[in-house]
């Protein structure tokens, strides 16, 4: 083939994906938004006031395929009631609001057409010590008790059947220790996490950096965790088998209010890399007092998801060696 010809064929590839990139502009495959919720300076009264179209809009206009969510962290305070949790220790009722903020959320985000990851800590709320005792659980950095995860998978069941199909997946923070795991407890995690939807993202986060963002930390894990403070341009990740998935703070840290520590190029960049793997690439972004994203935030992903860009993006990637 001619120097001119295989010009034109390159030509014509830019402006095939320049076309889909335009037929699928409402969202950015590939491209996602997690959400710290409940940092210190929200509370559970809080969250009567979440306006969840705004913020199923902003998403919308960010152009996310996906959101991860999360229920709660460590102060055993979560974002919806559970039935089991509340069975199981009673006094933690307190900290759960009477509204069911990811049901609302899940469903705004499916008539935009965004998947919804829910975000969970691996072990008991390690700063409550009502939860961690009634749960049967300890320290995260020492092996899982089998009562704590007999315990914990029923609660995690509860919110898998109450969302069901509203759920593509879940995001299990700092499973730092899993030695002594059986194999009755990864069934009766890993079947609590499947639970009212089969074919979900199963995600299991090890810790931050090249050596572990890749790691398959449980039998059942098919998603790369992902977490990578200063991800390389194009990063590799250990072939697991795993769906290949990065994600970043866009901030100064994690759910940080402060201006982006990256450009647009970047993030456009990582995206077609995550797309060229048939993989993942998300953002967390943090929320202001009144649930909103940061403006400067919100331009800047705009920019790197806009479909000419993203195209463009795409084109480049497949011409990386």
């Amino acid at each position: 083939m001619t120097k001119r010809a295989h010009a034109v064929c390159r030509l014509f590839g830019a402006w095939l994906l320049l076309c889909a990139a335009a037929q699928a502009s409402a969202t950015t495959p590939g491209f996602g938004v997690m959400v710290h919720y409940l940092p210190d300076k929200h509370s559970i009264a809080d969250v009567a006031r979440f306006d969840v179209d705004a913020f199923a809009d902003s998403l919308g206009q960010m152009r996310a395929s996906h959101l991860i969510l999360t229920l709660g962290q460590n102060n055993g305070q979560y974002i919806a009631p559970n039935a089991a949790l509340e069975q199981l220790c009673p006094r933690s009722a307190a900290n759960r609001p009477p509204r069911d903020l990811p049901l609302e959320i899940g469903r705004a985000l499916r008539a935009r057409g965004i998947a919804m990851v829910l975000y969970l800590p691996f072990r008991a709320p390690q700063s409550d010590a009502y939860l961690m005792d009634c749960l049967g659980d300890i320290s995260e950095q020492q092996p899982p008790p089998a009562p704590f995860i007999a315990r914990w998978s029923a609660v995690i069941r509860d919110w898998s059947e109450r969302y069901g199909p509203l759920v593509s997946g879940w995001w299990f923070d700092g499973v730092y220790n899993t030695t002594g795991v059986s194999a009755e407890g990864w069934n009766a995690l890993c079947g609590a996490a499947r639970s009212g939807a089969a074919k979900r993202w199963l995600a299991f986060n090890a810790g931050e950096g090249p050596e572990r963002f890749s790691v398959k930390a449980a039998p059942c894990q098919n998603l790369m965790a992902g977490e990578f403070m200063q991800p390389p341009a194009h990063p590799a990740g250990a072939q697991t088998g795993l769906t290949f998935h990065v994600l970043t703070p866009l901030g100064a840290s994690w759910a940080r209010p402060t201006p982006p520590r990256f450009t647009a190029d970047q993030v456009r960049s990582w995206i077609a890399h995550a797309n060229a793997r048939s993989g993942l690439f998300t953002l967390d972004l943090p929320l202001d007092a009144d649930f909103r994203f940061l403006p400067s935030h919100m331009a800047l992903i705009r920019s790197a998801t806009s479909p000419r860009n993203r195209a463009l993006a795409l084109t480049t990637e497949h011409r990386q060696p």
